[in-house]
């Protein structure tokens, strides 16, 4: 996402009083223009109508980002699968970089769609803190929303999205404006702002992505912050260069997580 991106606000094709009202407000909160639906045709028309990048859409299902990338709403996605695996005991890649244990405090400040946070969460449990942070404002807007509200069939899950706290702010600032030693672990996942060949469903979330790379300075701000950084990668020369002593990832995985201690 970048700093000229441009949007507006408006409601699915059902809209009604209370969605209506509901963007409005959001509009508000964004500072930028809410576009009444009426017949005016589709979310393309309005795209084009109001030469924006793209639409934050108020729908029964909660709030949905139109572009024309397409169409991007919160799920949770891989967490649903990894969250059933650990209770069957299954190995997770994530989970023995991060050594997550009920009752750890982590930072996850590449939160996008928020599946790492969720099964951190999930794993941490009631007394652990799990805060996700993400820069796009859109992003965070539409993910907090769906954390918060989503209904997953395991109960376990939605207390597990439930708990995380969102922050919209870059990494290196929330960073920066923590007390040492605020957490147990901060975790990255750069690898996030790269697409991934073949992941076509990734698509509508790129115009969305905060383009700006995980830099040195902020992993040594992240060590300040808790005395374990993890980093997700898919290259392994790249994670030691930020310093990564210990790599995690199966033999034959595309991606490797990188541990770099004090």
């Amino acid at each position: 996402m970048h700093k000229s991106f441009k949007f507006a606000v408006t409601v699915g094709r059902n809209e009604n009083a209370d969605l209506e009202k509901l963007a409005q407000i959001w509009a508000e909160k964004f500072n930028v223009k809410y576009v009444e639906r009426g017949s005016k045709g589709s979310l393309k028309f309005l795209l084009d109508q109001e030469q924006v990048d793209a639409l934050l859409v108020a729908t029964n299902q909660g709030p949905q980002v139109y572009s024309a990338s397409g169409t991007f709403f919160f799920h949770p996605s891989m967490a649903v699968l990894r969250a059933q695996r650990l209770k069957k005991h299954e190995p997770d890649h994530f989970v023995a970089a991060l050594e997550l244990k009920p009752g750890m405090k982590v930072l996850d400040c590449t939160m996008g769609l928020a599946s790492d946070a969720i099964v951190a969460s999930f794993i941490t449990g009631a007394e652990g803190v799990v805060c996700a942070v993400e820069a796009s404002p859109l992003l965070h807007f539409v993910v907090s929303e769906g954390l918060q509200n989503y209904q997953a069939e395991d109960t376990d899950l939605n207390s597990a999205m439930r708990s995380i706290t969102t922050v919209c702010a870059e990494a290196e600032t929330y960073l920066a404006a923590l007390p040492a030693d605020s957490f147990d672990v901060v975790y990255f996942d750069p690898m996030f702002r790269i697409p991934v060949n073949g992941s076509s469903n990734m698509e509508p979330l790129r115009p969305l992505a905060w383009e700006k790379p995980l830099t040195a300075e902020t992993v040594e701000a992240a060590l300040r912050a808790a005395p374990c950084v993890v980093i997700k990668e898919r290259g392994q020369k790249l994670l030691e260069a930020f310093g990564c002593t210990e790599i995690v990832g199966g033999r034959y995985s595309r991606v490797k997580y990188g541990i770099r201690r004090r």
